[in-house]
């Protein structure tokens, strides 16, 4: 007895050395982290084993065509019987991928069995990779092999930023009974074919292709294998002028790549509807937290597929879907509270508790308790220059107004130092109309603005100055008087312009910009169309040279409020190089071509050829009001 007891004795010690030894090194791994890069799969190893967190890296789950997927699968320490399941899909390897280990520790250690899984193609997993090839097939039969462990009590949430959230729209198609609840984040890449219009992987913004963000994502990512040899010392600022666009991957990563195909495939090619993105057939039942930024270059997506999704409600039980917009760039919600910043500008007030509701979320959906954040509106946003949180049932906003304001000028809108005009009275007849040159060989250079994943250090995102841009004689530049009052605009903007050109096909952006009283001009938000596709992205038609057209360009949505003597902008040029795609004017097949043709191009602004800004204005609130 004695013996066993001295033994027993030993083991506790030994324990408590191990425990000690554990905590020390975490100490050290914390401490060594905060001086060195420290690999992230190495500090969440250790954590997992401190937090007696199981993991399984050698799972393999059988597809139905025969494919095996790997997956890693954590339990939570004395992990038991009848437990909630978050899954994670990913095309960025399960192993070192920081978001996803993070996350699956996370909920690990709050009683979640968690399963991180490779998706086809990509690293450990067998079959083809494309965005999202199979990937609502694949994950539901996911979702079967779960609820038929041991471990499962038969409900699954899911989780994750961008590709990670989009996988989940593409699962959600399925409507798989064990979906019970998302968390999608940065999500609007999920959006395909809806109403006209074509995104698809968030790769086009009216039918033009967003080159910075599609390439820099593609040469890192989008190998069809992922042992293919990674570029070595690739010039991304560089590379990305080469012509033809739909070569540009190739040349920079020469193996078979999903770029390729998806790039030359027609916007209203069915092809499409054979990968996971949405469109208007689908129906999307499953409760969702929908988190994304205004930088985010797919929120008007987000803002899409949840309208689509609320449309389908039909009890009147708990709100099913959420949106929370914050500021900020792509999948930054919770970063902006640490950085405070959001391009050139300060972002106070931008925390939420993300985590919180995270929990309470799946706690709700996956374990029937908790209060399925009651609390929390249909739609929360963040008001950029306002530093507050408004609250709304609908987007855009209960109780927003629109308002125009009307592009004049006596015909030298020409850059910053023309005659451009933006003001609340319509153009009269007669009025001269503006022109510029738009050459595809020297054309505007980015600056700021929705964009991301691009591989560039040297490009920067969000409200950025643009007064470089405004020297310019190919951008046309139309500015209001001092406000002589606050505006604050929350909902989607349009620019509605009458143009023509000399060629037969060509682009048109717009962009709105804030002027502030010391000259400078920071960007609030903008959008592009690639002329034949004025009527939708389903029915192209090129243009007759020299022809007016009523033209829409759709500007991305915004909550945003400029303080009294500050200024209204507005942009029209017909190039953001290299966030979109060069036109080359000639009407052709754009992504094939080599050679480019120089275009004239006009806005019309006087008499029945209106072209005007159409602005989503909520009235600020009384004094002492809470709105």
């Amino acid at each position: 007895m004695e013996a066993e007891m001295s033994r027993r004795g030993r083991v506790k010690w030994l324990w408590a050395l191990l425990a000690l030894a554990l905590s020390a090194g975490a100490g050290i791994v914390a401490l060594y982290a905060g001086r060195h890069h420290v690999p992230v799969h190495w500090q969440v190893a250790v954590r997992a084993l401190i937090s007696g967190v199981t993991v399984d890296h050698g799972v393999r789950i059988a597809m139905p065509d025969g494919v095996h997927l790997a997956a890693s699968l954590y339990l939570p320490p004395n992990a038991r019987r009848s437990l909630p399941t978050v899954l994670i899909r990913l095309p960025y390897d399960r192993k070192r991928y920081g978001e996803a280990l993070a996350s699956a520790l996370f909920f690990s250690r709050h009683g979640y069995a968690v399963l991180v899984q490779d998706i086809r193609g990509k690293f450990e997993s067998e079959g083809e990779f494309a965005p999202w090839y199979r990937a609502t097939e694949d994950g539901a039969a996911t979702l079967d092999w779960i609820v038929q462990q041991p471990w499962s009590n038969g409900k699954v949430g899911t989780f994750g930023c961008s590709a990670l959230g989009e996988l989940q729209y593409a699962l959600a198609r399925a409507r798989h009974p064990a979906h019970a609840a998302m968390i999608a984040q940065g999500a609007g890449g999920a959006l395909g074919s809806m109403r006209g219009t074509s995104a698809h992987f968030g790769f086009f913004e009216g039918g033009v292709f967003q080159l910075a963000s599609g390439f820099g994502w593609f040469v890192k990512h989008g190998a069809k294998d992922p042992r293919a040899p990674a570029p070595a010392g690739l010039d991304i600022g560089s590379a990305i002028w080469g012509l033809p666009v739909a070569g540009l991957v190739n040349q920079a990563r020469p193996a078979p790549n999903a770029y390729d195909e998806l790039l030359r495939w027609p916007l209203d090619d069915p092809r499409w509807r054979g990968y996971g993105f949405v469109s208007d057939g689908d129906r999307l039942t499953t409760p969702t937290l929908d988190i994304n930024n205004w930088g985010d270059q797919t929120i008007e997506g987000t803002l899409a597929l949840a309208r689509h999704a609320r449309a389908q409600e039909t009890d009147r039980g708990p709100v099913r879907h959420h949106v929370v917009i914050a500021p900020g760039d792509h999948c930054e919600a919770e970063a902006i509270a640490q950085t405070g910043r959001f391009g050139d500008l300060e972002m106070p007030h931008a925390e939420q508790p993300y985590r919180d509701w995270y929990l309470r979320w799946f706690d709700h959906w996956l374990r029937g308790n908790a209060d399925a954040l009651e609390e929390l509106p249909p739609y929360l946003f963040y008001v950029v220059g306002e530093g507050r949180w408004l609250t709304s049932s609908h987007w855009p906003p209960e109780g927003v107004q629109t308002q125009r304001w009307y592009l004049h000028s006596a015909g030298r809108a020409n850059s910053r130092d023309g005659d451009g005009q933006l003001l609340t009275a319509p153009a009269p007849a007669g009025e001269a109309n503006d022109e510029f040159v738009y050459d595809p060989a020297k054309p505007v250079p980015s600056r700021g603005g929705p964009l991301c994943c691009t591989g560039n250090p040297a490009d920067r995102a969000g409200p950025v100055d643009q007064r470089d841009v405004e020297t310019r004689s190919d951008v046309l530049v139309y500015t209001s008087p001092p406000l002589q009052r606050p505006l604050r605009i929350a909902g989607p903007l349009v620019a509605k312009l009458t143009v023509s050109s000399s060629a037969p096909d060509t682009d048109f952006v717009a962009r709105l910009v804030h002027v502030w009283p010391d000259g400078r001009a920071t960007s609030i938000q903008e959008g592009a169309l690639r002329a034949r596709y004025r009527e939708g992205t389903d029915k192209p038609a090129l243009m007759t040279p020299g022809q007016t057209y009523q033209i829409a360009v759709n500007m991305r949505s915004i909550a945003y409020l400029l303080p009294e003597g500050h200024r209204l902008r507005l942009h029209v040029t017909s190039s953001s190089f290299p966030r979109l795609e060069r036109n080359l004017n000639t009407g052709g097949d754009n992504a094939e071509e080599s050679r480019g043709v120089v275009a004239r191009n006009r806005v019309h602004h006087g008499g029945a050829r209106l072209s005007y800004l159409e602005l989503p204005v909520l009235e600020l609130p009384a004094v002492g009001s809470d709105r």
